[in-house]
């Protein structure tokens, strides 16, 4: 079911419209009712989409396909914009747009929950040696591959700490020498605690970039995509004119 606030009614105030009305047949004040309400559905999901591609860095397909238009018909006189809650892979566009809709804290990732024993919990943010998409996210096949590469080492080489990692450097053995070119760096020194900070990967002999960094805080998206102040400023900017229109054309059906 479609959030209240994104669901869709029309007015008619104007007194030509209202001469109008009055020659159209029940089924046409319906017909034309309906016809004006899809087309500012529509309208206004077209209106989310170009907000998307202005606050976003190169949305994809599935992100800018992730809302949908309930249309209305003669005998069902409502229509909704609403985001599309399912999803045969990956996560629905519901889950991840709404804290970009609505703000505040998102949820944890699929991949998060996964490497919580690892992480301790924590959430993660890219570092500056993951390798991201065109749309601007970590590559899904690098995420793939660390989940793999964790999943598959014993417990004690799991959390690797920084001090193995800088011996790994100096020795200038390669990840495949160590089973896996990805390990969870930690937290040393006081106030350290031994907490993971993230993992790393060994790129090549005596280098090692941090391609995710562990977060104990979740994070906090501000509003990026008010979908509530599109949906009712693209309704009120043209809901005059798309009445109007509508039922226009459906006199002119009637009478022909």
């Amino acid at each position: 079911m479609a959030p209240d606030f994104l669901k869709l009614g029309i007015s008619v105030d104007a007194a030509d419209v209202q001469k109008k009305l009055a020659k159209l047949s029940e089924t046409g004040i319906r017909s034309a009712t309906a016809n004006a309400m899809n087309k500012l559905a529509n309208g206004a999901r077209w209106q989310i989409v170009d907000r998307m591609k202005e606050v976003f860095d190169s949305p994809g397909r599935f992100t800018l396909g992730g809302f949908t238009v309930k249309k209305a018909t003669p005998s069902d006189l409502s229509a909704w914009v609403g985001t599309i809650d399912f999803a045969a892979r990956g996560t629905p566009a519901i889950r991840y747009l709404g804290p970009q809709i609505w703000g505040g804290p998102r949820d944890m990732k699929r991949s998060e929950k996964l490497l919580s024993d690892i992480s301790g919990g924590q959430f993660w943010v890219p570092g500056p040696g993951a390798p991201l998409d065109a749309s601007g996210n970590i590559q899904r096949s690098e995420i793939v591959r660390i989940l793999s590469r964790l999943g598959v080492m014993q417990q004690s080489q799991k959390n690797m700490s920084d001090r193995t990692a800088r011996r790994l450097q100096r020795q200038n053995k390669n990840a495949r020498g160590q089973r896996s070119e990805y390990f969870v760096g930690h937290a040393k020194g006081r106030g350290g605690n031994g907490r993971p900070t993230g993992i790393f990967k060994l790129v090549g002999p005596g280098k090692v970039v941090p391609i995710l960094w562990f977060v104990p805080t979740r994070p906090t998206y501000r509003v990026r995509l008010p979908v509530n102040e599109i949906v009712e400023n693209t309704v009120s900017a043209r809901m005059e004119r798309t009445v109007t229109n509508a039922i226009n054309a459906e006199v002119k059906r009637e009478m022909s």
